[in-house]
């Protein structure tokens, strides 16, 4: 038997979330789609993962949103999954290793200022990003092709009265959103960690209760530090969704994760409980020494989905804080501290043999007013832990990045066996370090605008078919890392460094059921 992966943010997962809104999950991975053989499977039951095979293509400048373990830099990029799913009774094992490939062709950055930290940084760290306000996210990988092989979407585990336990390599996609996740997404590869997951739901008086609970290790990327005992971080997490029986179509939801420093890739178990111990305030930019020994920084989020099936309507919210409050007087005064959020909502109607839909997503993860007063550092760095909330040189979650604000748009049709649809989105990057000293001129602020198109095909019958999908991006980046300067005094005209950029991605995915 073949089957095929949906990966989160797939138009296979769309398609699902279309059909019925209620199909939501707060918590979600790669899914085997193979057909259900049914039974307790007293014996293995092999299925082979059909390899899918992603590339994508930058003409000016790096450009990757949720590319997974695919770092989408300025030429060609390709991204390659395959393997095999074992299951036997509860038993599950899927090795499902991913191959990427980015050709990283060369594109203008700012090198990251040497001789300015310690311990040293790479000249292609961030350099919007010194400490305190600190990030691994590099603006260019290095200056060689990178090719890369990873155990991917791999996991080993167990079911049990509706409780799943192992330890997995997945993506873990949290919370409603369909493009801009603030906790955590597949913005970068999946991480190694272990896990406990209870997907379907267990019934309370309140409503029917999900959640899952993980413990992993984060790696640093090659191009942020020269410090070889830092290259690794715990990451604690805890999500709980309630379905209330008051109202079946809302869920609402809260979690958190916990990002500490660890001397070696696998975490001590005394991490698995740090996303029930308080963190301080590390992201404030001017309080008093940090103690000495494990440092940690948090992330905090609630979320709200509602679906109207009949309609065709649903809608969702994320708000996350960066800071703990120190109190509840310290909540209502800044409510706006270190927040961000993310606004989106879906409609969709049948129309000759399919459905036509429209959706549209915003984020805000930029500083709030209360900057002017109460100096903080950007959503996603951290003054405790140097490489912020990322995973080789990638941010887990936000694929806007850290202080950036981003609205997106789309038209799709989506029938039995095609799918056409335009879409576009403005992004504004980085807004937080505008006035870093890094450009000595006037900035603009550093903005995307971006349109395009995008199809989908399925070819071949219902024992056989592949998916080719392609999406076509035309953008232009005004302002790029806030080159700009004042060209007339006399009349306030600006100019700067405005680069293009075309993206074309084309997918090929193919499934067998027999």
């Amino acid at each position: 038997m073949v089957g095929a992966l949906a990966l989160p943010g797939s138009e296979a997962e769309e398609r699902r979330r279309l059909v019925s809104p209620t199909r939501f999950s707060a918590v979600h991975s790669a899914e085997l789609l193979a057909p259900a053989t049914g039974g307790a499977r007293a014996s293995w039951q092999l299925t082979l993962i059909a390899p899918e095979l992603r590339t994508v293509h930058n003409s000016g400048l790096a450009f990757s949103i949720n590319e997974g373990p695919l770092w989408a830099g300025r030429g060609a990029n390709t991204l390659v999954t395959a393997g095999l799913h074992l299951q036997r009774g509860p038993f599950s094992l899927q090795l499902a290793p991913q191959f990427a490939h980015s050709e990283n062709r060369r594109f203008q950055t700012i090198p990251f200022p040497q001789g300015t930290t310690t311990p040293a940084r790479s000249v292609w760290a961030n350099p919007f990003h010194p400490p305190a306000s600190s990030i691994d996210l590099p603006l260019r990988m290095g200056n060689r092709p990178l090719s890369q092989t990873g155990p991917g979407q791999s996991h080993l585990a167990l079911t049990h009265s509706g409780v799943r336990v192992g330890v997995s390599t997945e993506q873990r996609w949290w919370g409603p959103t369909l493009r801009h996740p603030l906790v955590l997404g597949a913005n970068s590869a999946g991480f190694p960690h272990a896990f406990v997951d209870i997907a379907d739901g267990v019934h309370t008086p309140l409503g029917r209760v999900r959640g899952q609970w993980l413990l992993g290790t984060l790696r640093e990327s090659a191009f942020f530090d020269d410090d070889p005992t830092n290259n690794h971080r715990a990451l604690n997490g805890l999500l709980i969704a309630l379905s209330p029986r008051l109202d079946s179509a809302l869920t609402l939801g809260i979690m958190r994760v916990v990002m500490s420093t660890a001397s070696g890739g696998v975490p001590p178990l005394s991490r698995a409980v740090d996303v029930f111990r308080r963190v301080g305030q590390p992201i404030r930019l001017n309080p008093l020494a940090l103690p000495t020994g494990v440092q940690r920084d948090q992330i905090t989020a609630l979320f709200a989905h509602y679906a109207l099936p009949a309609a065709g309507f649903e809608s969702w919210m994320e708000w996350a804080r960066f800071a703990e409050p120190t109190s509840g007087a310290d909540l209502l005064q800044y409510p706006g501290y270190s927040h961000g959020y993310t606004v989106g909502l879906q409609w969709s109607r049948p129309v000759r043999s399919g459905r036509l839909r429209v959706a549209a997503e915003a984020t805000n993860t930029e500083p709030d007013a209360s900057i002017r007063v109460r100096p903080v550092a950007t959503s996603y760095t951290s003054r405790a832990v140097p490489q912020g909330f990322t995973h080789q040189g990638r941010t887990m979650a936000n694929p806007l990045g850290p202080g950036a604000s981003g609205q997106w748009l789309s038209a799709d049709y989506f029938g039995e066996r095609v799918r056409v649809g335009l879409m576009g989105g403005r992004i504004r990057w980085d807004n937080a370090t505008l006035w870093e000293p890094v450009v000595p001129q006037l900035k603009l602020e550093d903005v995307s605008l971006l349109g395009g198109v995008r199809a989908s095909v399925r070819i071949g019958s219902d024992r056989l078919a592949s998916r080719l999908a392609v999406e076509y991006t035309s953008a232009v980046r005004l302002s790029y890392l806030y080159q700009s300067k004042l060209l007339d005094w006399a009349t306030g005209t600006n100019g700067g460094v405005d680069l293009p950029n075309r993206t074309l991605s084309v997918s090929w995915s193919t499934a067998a059921f027999r």
